[in-house]
């Protein structure tokens, strides 16, 4: 009764997303079909764990602009309008504060990541460098613009997001683009702009215009970067924040985007009922390939697989538990725990990952490594909360072809309403029955064709036979 009443209420506030920013106070839902205009509610995928603002002695923070969860599991937070970055624990417990480094204080710091051996790495944007302190905290390299005529003169190094690869080159985020230093503060070059695409007005001006023509020509930019981070297969995930699709990008070594070009997140309608596109902020991805972005708009944090499949949803703009103003960084440790940081109102709000959630995870992850037997027990046991969840459904389907069981995979297609796979299923099936009565068929047919050839043979030497006795009866 309970789930009942809990899905019955979520409906409603589904039914009134029109009216509202974003899905307030669902638990979570995904999209109903390929059009994304109707959603369905799912179990919920996670349960606010807690939720903290005041840090005691520490106070508030004062519009943070970046969390990233260290090898130790801990939080660290630039609370940058208080020039600082906190090291904090799940709870909130604030454990360090950090205001200095190389004898400067920080200024208006929008970044920071933690290194294996956690030596800590900061985006003093505001003092124009990169500032790292061993784990210890004595000063360890500033890094500052650096020397290259690659970089135009007035290129200043106020960078906002960073993040250090395995090869030991340090990518940060600057406008537009990815950046690439190594750790000699040497240029390395830029990496995944988005292609502004063609334009033949644009062009014909460009050849054939005058100059104020040309001058009055708008420069057409690439989509900006919001956020990046590098997962443990040592792919540079990115987020276009200005974009309707392909906002989510997977980049391998040269710069090149792997993940499916979709339309990711929902256009909902604000107040106005005017429409609200995906504004991505954030994203961050699991040692299990699992993708989690937050969208500063709506609120709505999205989690997708590595091909692009939505596994739920779940958020909203609003002032309780779970709900947020601007939220802006988001982040998980290595117990699938979400953090999520609110730009306005300086709180962090910790989820735990419920057990249907799980059961979804270990399925993806174990199909994703060929583990097709393993993982339909977990797609098995995901139904058995929730017997509508198509993706689970799909992904039955996907194991039943993978084992040659078409029927089955047929039918489970048709529950997940995945028309594609439904169709490519029923080739395979039409081929298999195919291949198991040619030889059957075939053989009737011979059969047949030669009962036939025999029949009118029979039915000719009677019909001769009838001929001749006509013939010679008249003869008599």
């Amino acid at each position: 009764m309970k789930r009942t009443l809990t899905l019955l209420l979520s409906l409603m506030l589904l039914l009134n997303v029109g009216g509202a920013r974003a899905a307030v106070g669902a638990d979570a839902f995904v999209a109903n079909g390929d059009d994304k205009t109707s959603y369905i509610p799912i179990p919920q995928a996670y349960e606010v764990y807690t939720t903290f603002k005041n840090l005691d002695d520490a106070g508030f923070m004062n519009h943070p602009e970046d969390l990233f969860v260290g090898p130790d599991d801990l939080l660290y937070v630039t609370d940058t309008e208080n020039n600082r970055v906190l090291k904090m624990s799940r709870e909130g417990e604030v454990l360090e504060i950090i205001t200095e480094a190389a004898g400067v204080p920080l200024n208006k710091p929008r970044g920071v990541y933690v290194g294996d051996d956690l030596s800590l790495w900061i985006a003093d944007t505001g003092n124009l460098r990169l500032a790292t302190l061993n784990a210890d905290r004595t000063d360890r390299k500033v890094y500052v613009k650096p020397d290259s005529a690659l970089l135009e003169n007035n290129f200043t190094f106020d960078v906002q997001k960073l993040f250090v690869a395995n090869t030991g080159y340090i990518y940060v985020l600057k406008g537009a683009n990815l950046i690439a230093i190594d750790e000699g503060n040497n240029f390395r070059g830029y990496l995944g702009a988005d292609d502004v695409g063609f334009s033949l007005a644009r062009t014909l001006i460009r050849m054939f215009g005058s100059k104020s023509q040309i001058e009055r020509t708008v420069k057409q930019e690439p989509a900006s970067y919001s956020n990046f981070y590098i997962g443990a297969d040592n792919m540079i995930y990115g987020i276009l924040s200005n974009k309707d699709t392909a906002q989510i990008r997977k980049l391998n070594s040269v710069g090149n985007n792997t993940y499916p070009e979709e339309t990711y997140g929902f256009t909902l309608a604000d107040k106005e009922g005017e429409p609200l596109a995906p504004t991505l902020a954030d994203i961050t991805v699991e040692k299990n390939g699992i993708l989690t972005v937050v969208d500063r708009l709506t609120g709505l944090i999205y989690q997708y697989d590595q091909e692009g499949n939505l596994l739920c949803t779940f958020g909203g703009i609003g002032t309780v538990g779970g709900l947020f103003q601007i939220p802006v960084s988001i982040d998980a440790d290595s117990h699938g725990y979400l953090y999520v940081l609110d730009y306005n109102t300086g709180a962090i709000t910790v989820f735990k990952p419920t057990h249907f959630i799980q059961l979804i995870h270990q399925a993806v992850t174990l199909h994703g490594e060929g583990r097709y037997e393993e993982a339909l027990g977990y797609w098995k046991q995901a139904l058995e909360i929730d017997s509508n969840y198509a993706l689970a459904h799909q992904g039955m389907a996907k194991v039943m072809g993978k084992q040659e069981e078409w029927k089955a995979a047929l039918d489970s297609y048709y529950l997940a309403d995945d028309k594609e796979g439904y169709s490519e299923a029923f080739g395979e099936y039409r081929h298999e029955l195919f291949r198991q009565y040619f030889v059957p068929v075939v053989l009737v047919l011979c059969v047949g064709v030669f009962l036939l050839v025999k029949l009118l043979s029979l039915a000719k030497r009677k019909a001769d036979q009838w001929a001749d006795d006509v013939q010679m009866g008249r003869g008599l």
